[in-house]
């Protein structure tokens, strides 16, 4: 995982950290080390398990497909020709309309469903409005967020559906911008083109110090563009409050975190990094908007893809009108047979791995039963430690070239994830019982 910091609002709800755990419970000392170092080497195989040395921006246009709104459409009795017409069209349905995007549509009838449609709608009347459309961001940690409300007609479907800067977005990360950042203003114009200027020279100075990744071989079948036509471009726009063609683009960047919408918050000026298929990493707001920061989220998202696994990864995605599978089409790679399968090698890789751990927890038990803890040497644990894990990679990067397809590399990845977390819950479980005995 990336090093992300936590900051003041400024802050975001999602911290991203290195891989790690807290045991909150009283134990014993040596118990407390026997398990910290089953955790530590279990973290470890995890994240670098789901590591990749594409960089994220990368990754995430090549792989990861936008989660999806849900669009409920509310009415009563049958639709008419029109209305039906209008469904077809937010399902990209419709004859003319045949680019799809992120939405999935769910018809309410309020006659034969009036609870789901209070739990729906909560505090609005629409009973002379029918029907209405109320669309809800994908669904994360809380229950899902109304974005966008309006009773069902040509015009409000045209707005949810796209508008002008949504757009040059699409455009230019297809096009081969890394991260587009949107800088949605405040209102007060000297702020706003304050803020504006050193965004924009950041960015200019960042997409000049900043290196991609090196490229590993075996992630070159994630990638359908050449490693070296891969380059750090960033760019940025600006989003007015005011704008009624991006009202609801506005309500959507509003609502990727939960407290935007706060009094704190709302009058100051924001930024959000949107990389990948439309995704927005987070929001730098006011005080926020600062050098540092900006630099820190630019860092993670041109580094390499620590954790391949999008759901672990801080973000959400916005609703686009775009077939992004049609635009990313695979490169001409030679045809190269893969190394035979290497059976059961990489488990007697893991053993060696486990008995390592095992020979390390048993040193360190023996030695503070004959001398106990010594404080002046806190670190010997994670000394012991890392040891045991600089001999993950290899069964890693051996998994992942030895397997026939990604599927089979996943699947043998989560077999040693497992036997070496059932190794270290035996170790530490026969290490306390041991302890208990001699006692």
């Amino acid at each position: 995982m990336s090093g992300l910091t936590q900051h003041p609002r400024v802050r975001r709800r999602t911290v991203f950290q290195p891989a790690g755990i807290y045991v909150t419970r009283e134990i014993s000392p040596i118990r407390d080390r026997v398990l910290s170092i089953a955790f530590v080497i279990c973290a470890t195989v995890t994240t670098q398990a789901g590591a990749c040395s594409i960089p994220v921006f990368r990754y995430a246009l090549e792989k990861w497909q936008p989660d999806p709104y849900v669009a409920f459409v509310l009415h009563r009795g049958e639709f008419t020709a029109e209305q039906q017409k209008l469904i077809n069209t937010l399902q990209s349905r419709d004859a003319a309309q045949s680019t799809p995007a992120n939405l999935i549509v769910e018809t309410v009838n309020r006659d034969t469903e009036p609870d789901k449609v209070t739990a729906i709608l909560r505090e609005e009347s629409i009973e002379d409005k029918l029907p209405w459309l109320v669309v809800k961001k994908p669904v994360d940690r809380d229950l899902p967020q109304t974005v966008f409300s309006e009773e069902l007609t040509a015009t409000s479907v045209a707005r949810l559906m796209d508008s002008p800067l949504r757009m040059t977005i699409k455009n230019r990360l297809l096009e081969g911008d890394s991260v587009v950042w949107v800088y949605l203003e405040c209102g007060r114009e000297k702020k706003d083109d304050e803020t504006f200027f050193l965004l924009t020279q950041e960015l200019s100075r960042l997409q000049n110090e900043l290196k991609l990744p090196e490229i590993e071989d075996q992630d070159l079948s994630d990638l359908t563009a050449a490693p070296e036509s891969l380059k750090i471009r960033f760019s940025a726009v600006r989003l007015s409050r005011n704008d009624d063609e991006e009202a609801v683009f506005r309500d959507m960047l509003l609502h990727v975190e939960h407290d935007l919408l706060d009094e704190a918050y709302i009058d100051q000026p924001m930024a959000f990094p949107v990389f990948g298929r439309g995704r927005a990493l987070y929001a730098l707001v006011g005080d926020g908007l600062v050098p540092e920061l900006i630099e820190e989220a630019c860092q993670f998202l041109t580094g390499a893809c620590q954790c391949t696994v999008k759901a672990e990864n801080p973000g959400v995605d916005l609703l686009m009108q775009v077939d992004w599978d049609n635009f990313i089409q695979p490169m001409d790679v030679p045809d190269t047979s893969l190394p035979p399968l290497s059976g059961f090698t990489g488990f007697g890789e893991l053993a060696e791995i486990t008995s390592k751990a095992v020979q390390a927890s048993e040193n360190i038990v023996i030695q503070e039963e004959e001398s106990g803890p010594s404080p002046s040497n806190p670190v010997s644990v994670i000394d012991a430690v890392a040891s045991v894990t600089d001999d993950v990679t290899p069964v890693t990067a051996q998994n992942r070239i030895g397997a026939k397809s990604p599927e089979a590399g996943m699947f043998w990845q989560n077999v040693m994830m497992v036997l070496l977390l059932s190794g270290c819950v035996v170790v530490a479980a026969s290490l306390f019982l041991i302890r208990r005995s001699t006692g």
